[in-house]
């Protein structure tokens, strides 16, 4: 109000009765500082636009430090906790896909807003300090808005304020440097990090009669973050190299920064940092990185530099894990630290590091020795040693009793030894050690400390990982001050709770210790003592905090599923049993335990707030996994919108990878509910959720097409449904498929991941169907992965094209594009194996056709061998052999000797082809294209032949070993049709038949010949006439067929070809001479006539 009276009184038209001339900007800036002060951003942004666009007659220019007082000002209300309100600019920005994207916009207003105010200052009011109050607002918006769906892009904001500095010829200072140098680091942009430095060593070193504008000198600090970044990034050598040039130079160059501990500390906790987000190689390499510098560091405490410290050590602690360990060792690295490589013991290392802490004089405190017991994770009897090196550390234990370094120490490092024990407790809780989670209370005890709520924690879960949930209501009871309940933990586990709690902390009811006790319960399918703990808990007056609901939750759908997987083996052993119960391959199971368990996680996911998609995806399996279709789709369409949301939250950022929670965890979520489909033959949910999925890739893709400046399609929405259509009697239009799949690489290109059907996802709809009996769904699946089939052509790798093709792009090799066939070929054999119990055996010939044109591969055997039982069921042998004919003109891709096991070199793809195709013929009777297929078999080498050579003329040997009956019918057949045809000149038959058929070694009932009864009953009842087969004496696994039997037969053969040939030779007279013709036609002249007199005779009577 005084300001406005002092405005007034200026902007009248009389003289000015209060000041003498008009407010300067030395006014303006202590009215802005008082309003900085109190927090009231809006108000000093109101009253500096205001003065600068002279609304109330009074123009005020303001100046560098106005700038930098209203900069600092909107840096400061960044916070992490605030509300992130946004304004008009980016509102309208996130408004629409189709809207115009102002790329330059935020998410972080602040930002936006410093942006507008640097507009309305001109290069001559501006200096070093205001743009690095700038500067400041941009570093805060990249550590605050650092979220998927809301990101801040940083590193390009800081180079375009920096081009404007240099436009403006402000050169910035070694201050403005690390602020830009601080939001590469948090931004993760290593190479914007090294090239700034390189800038500023190169820009000192430049002549001063050429600097307008200039980088300054990099200091320490400038250094620690360059490192910082580059280690951050996994850059590790990187990082050493720009160490090893600081050395280098400050042992050349006196001006020059020489490294100090706290540089080396900023490299390794980048380190630490980038290696929880890092697989066990790149850990490896972190840890490395790490043990390098830490050499160094040790090298110069030996002359005297500044050497290591115990933050130094704690990292590396904090770095250490088996895992590393192992994969460090495999490297066999020459430059890892000679204490790493010499010891084969992980705990060996561990100690060591801390002796080498005690040889440099460095202290231990509570997180060194916590992050060292940590490091052990799954040894127990390792972190009992290393916590007995503590209580034995007295510099440790002396200290950490003192008042003054606890409180160096915040949060639970603050207890001390205390601290250290729950660390023991914690990997002993893992593995279930109870004997050294007592051994750890006995040593803490030891020395006069008590346990606390956290080391009650880890006994309750380390009670719970036993399956000793008795015991964790007994220890509950305990924790009220119940000497009973203390009694038996001392008699079953020699643990001593109370005597180990102090008295002020006695009754212990903590909601975390009820929350533990019955997440351990849970685990377990305890469901009797978690009721009993969750009523005393009531009793009590506590509630599940939102953390330990999770957990709840997150067990009861374990359960569920868990019991879904029983209710399954159940009803599979009542299919055997009763397999006219169900038809089609569907097992249907009876949900009852897992129906229970989904619905209360349910009915639990009702109390959380703002549920997180890795427990939605849980909650969403257990509800398929018990039958709860529309539950678990109502979740994944809920997910859909949250993930849609962030696809368009997303679009201020200038990256072109679309990041997200719910993005990520979708596609692995889908391709788990269309398992549950695919598993029970639900083909119903599964095209549902085909439909949500494909309408979630299709807003990717117009987002896509957005981004890219491209024009969307006006049929996508229509395009989305056609997995709806699969379920009716409408044709899928031929179009569809490529149409579907031509954006499909904009789904790759913006999430790095397929979010949309792949092919592994039709494979299971199209399993789904074949199980449900679903034939036409399964025919209008097929044309949907094609594209997958067709990438998986053995033309498209490196290895078959041509050299000429290979130039300008990378081409994946053959063995690449064989495991990813190998993933997708069951869908034919599903495909086929439906159409054969829906008797469709036209569409299981169509389906096999397309699918070599696709692939250019041999089917599966299995989706082969479908084929020809359908077919045979049709007695249509004749398409039978051309089927198995145009399979074999096929060559074979991909699999060699070397990698095929002993058992497919001995039962191969031909050899399998083959046998169930002539087994198909033999069911239904037809014996001859049976014995057409054995002899192609034979003669190419993938059947054996049966003929044995044999010294004895006067018997003919036939091995059979190994055969089914089927095959063993032809090869009987065929064999001796050879020998008719040899004995056709005119010689007597004079040989005995013998038939080997083996002792059964290897058949289901152990040596007991099954093939012996068979072909005995076979050669009886399917012989015209029948051979008599005697088993030989002394060999139960031979047969003999008389010389006499074998004559006959060949009489018979040689009259019924006889037969057939006169049969034959009639037909061609009658055919030749006319006779057939004319008999034919005044047949139907007859009938003509016939039909003629019937008709005039009816109207007549009419």
């Amino acid at each position: 109000s005084l300001w406005n009276l002092f405005l007034n009184d200026v902007a009248s038209d009389s003289s000015p009765m209060i000041l003498s001339s008009a407010p300067s900007s030395y006014e303006l800036n202590a009215m802005l500082t008082s309003l900085s002060e109190r927090n009231k951003v809006s108000a000093a942004l109101t009253l500096y636009r205001r003065m600068a666009e002279d609304e109330v007659g009074v123009k005020i220019e303001g100046d560098a430090y106005t700038a930098s007082i209203l900069f600092g000002m909107l840096a400061d209300s960044i916070s992490n906790g605030g509300v992130r309100n946004t304004n008009d600019r980016v509102a309208n920005n996130f408004a629409a896909a189709d809207d115009v994207i102002d790329e330059d916009a935020s998410p972080c207003w602040q930002w936006n807003e410093a942006l507008g105010l640097l507009d309305t200052f001109s290069s001559l009011q501006l200096n070093n300090f205001a743009y690095a109050a700038l500067l400041k607002v941009n570093e805060r918006a990249t550590e605050v808005y650092c979220e998927a769906g809301m990101r801040h892009n940083g590193v390009q904001c800081a180079m375009s304020v920096l081009e404007r500095m240099k436009t403006d010829s402000i050169s910035p200072d070694v201050i403005t440097c690390s602020t830009l140098m601080t939001t590469f680091d948090k931004g993760r942009n290593w190479k914007a990090a090294v090239t700034l430095l390189n800038a500023m060593e190169a820009s000192s070193k430049a002549d001063e009669t050429d600097k307008k504008w200039s980088l300054p000198l990099p200091n320490t600090f400038t250094y620690a973050l360059a490192i910082s970044a580059c280690a951050r990034c996994n850059k590790g050598e990187l990082a050493l190299t720009i160490l090893d040039q600081m050395e280098t130079k400050a042992s050349s160059d006196a001006s020059s920064v020489e490294p100090n501990t706290w540089v080396y500390n900023a490299a390794i906790a980048a380190c630490s940092e980038s290696n929880q987000q890092s697989r066990s190689k790149a850990k490896a390499a972190n840890l490395l990185t790490a043990l390098t510098i830490l050499e160094k560091m040790e090298k110069l405490t030996s002359n005297g530099s500044n050497g290591p410290d115990t933050v130094s050590y704690n990292t590396i602690f904090s770095l250490l894990d088996t895992t590393s360990f192992n994969a460090l060792k495999e490297l066999n690295d020459g430059d890892a630290m000679s204490q790493l490589t010499r010891h084969d013991r992980f705990a060996d290392v561990v100690i060591d590091l801390l002796d080498s802490m005690r040889e440099h004089g460095i202290s231990r405190d509570a997180i060194t020795y916590y992050n060292a017991i940590m490091a052990c994770e799954l040894d127990s009897q390792d972190a009992l040693e290393i916590f007995r090196l503590c209580i034995y550390d007295k510099q440790f234990i002396e200290t950490a009793t003192l008042k003054d370094s606890q409180m160096q120490l915040k949060g639970r490092a603050a207890s001390g030894v205390v601290f250290v024990a729950n660390a023991a407790l914690s990997v002993a809780s893992i593995t279930g050690d109870m004997s050294v989670v007592s051994e750890v209370i006995t040593d803490l005890s030891s020395i006069g400390a008590k346990m606390n709520s956290e080391s009650i924690r880890h006994i309750v879960r380390a009670l719970g990982n036993i399956g000793d949930c008795e015991m964790i209501l007994a220890l509950l009871i305990c924790l009220r001050g119940q000497d009973f309940a203390n009694d038996l933990m001392k008699e079953r586990y020699s643990i001593d709770v109370l005597s180990n709690l102090s008295e002020k902390s006695i009754p212990m009811i903590e909601e975390e210790i009820y929350s533990a006790a019955i997440t351990s319960s849970l685990r377990h399918d305890q469901l009797g003592v978690a009721d009993q703990v969750l009523l005393s808990m009531k009793k009590n007056g506590l509630t599940l905090n939102q953390n330990s609901l999770k957990e709840i939750i997150l067990e009861y759908c374990r359960m569920a599923i868990d019991s879904s997987k029983d209710e399954f083996k159940i009803a599979r052993l009542m299919k055997r049993q009763e397999p006219d119960v169900s038809v089609h391959g569907i097992v249907e199971p009876i949900y009852i335990t897992s129906l229970a368990r989904a619905q209360a996680a349910m009915a639990m996911l009702k109390g959380i707030e703002h549920p997180s998609p890795s427990l939605l995806s849980p909650v969403a399996k257990a509800c398929c996994a018990a039958g709860l279709w529309q539950e678990a789709r109502s979740i994944v369409r809920r997910m859909h919108r949250a993930a849609i949301r962030e696809l368009q939250q997303d679009t201020g950022s200038s990256s072109t990878i679309v990041k997200g929670e719910f993005l990520a965890e979708l596609p692995r979520l889908h391709r788990s509910l269309l398992k549950y489909c695919a598993k029970g033959g639900n083909i119903t949910p599964a095209l549902n959720f085909a439909d949500d999925i494909q309408f979630l890739a299709s807003k990717i893709r117009q987002h896509g097409k957005s981004l890219r400046g491209l024009k969307t399609r006006e049929e996508e929405t229509d395009m989305v449904l056609l997995s709806s259509r699969l379920s009716m009697a409408i044709e899928t239009p031929d179009n569809v498929p490529e149409a579907d799949f031509s954006d499909s690489g904009a789904l790759y290109s913006i999430l790095e991941r397929p979010i949309g059907l792949t092919g592994q996802d039709w494979k299971l709809i199209l399993i789904a169907a074949s199980r449900g009996g679903h034939w036409k769904v399964c025919v209008g699946t097929l044309p949907f992965i094609r594209p997958y089939v067709k990438e998986t052509h053995p033309m498209y790798a490196r290895e078959l094209a041509p050299t000429e093709s290979n130039r300008g792009r990378s081409r994946p090799s053959l063995a690449r594009l064989n495991r990813k066939y190998d993933r997708i070929a069951r869908a034919l054999t599903a495909a086929i194996l439906c159409f054969e119990a829906r008797s469709q055996y036209a569409w299981a010939i169509r389906a096999i056709d397309d699918w070599i044109e696709w692939s250019g591969r041999r089917p599966r055997k299995e989706a082969v061998a479908s084929a020809c039982r359908v077919l045979a069921k049709r007695y249509r042998g004749q398409e039978v052999i051309n089927l198995v004919a145009r399979v074999m003109c096929i060559p074979e891709v991909g699999i060699t000797d070397d990698d095929a096991s002993d058992d497919d070199l001995d039962y191969t793809y031909e050899k399998a082809l083959y046998t169930e195709s002539i087994n198909a013929l033999y069911k239904h009777g037809m014996y001859e294209e049976a014995d057409q297929l054995y002899a192609e078999g034979a003669a190419s080498g993938h059947l054996p032949w049966a003929v044995m050579e044999d010294s004895d003329p006067s018997t003919l040997k036939l091995d059979l070993h190994g055969m089914s009956i089927a095959v063993a019918h032809s090869a009987i057949c065929v064999s001796l049709q050879k020998e008719t045809a040899r004995s056709s000149d005119g010689s007597v038959w004079d040989k005995d038949v013998v038939i080997i058929t083996g002792t059964g070694r290897r058949s289901g009932e152990r040596f007991r010949p099954v093939l012996t009864t068979e072909l005995q009953k076979m050669l009886q009842g399917q012989f015209v006439p029948s051979l008599a087969a005697s088993a030989v004496p002394g060999n139960k696994g031979m047969l003999k067929i008389p010389r006499e039997d074998i004559v006959a037969w060949f009489d018979h053969q040689r009259r019924q070809k006889r037969e057939r040939l006169l049969a034959v030779a009639e037909a061609m007279r009658d055919i030749t001479s006319g006779d057939r013709l004319e008999r034919a036609l005044m047949q139907s002249s007859n009938r003509l006539e016939r039909a003629l007199r019937q008709k005039y005779e009816n109207v007549d009577e009419e």
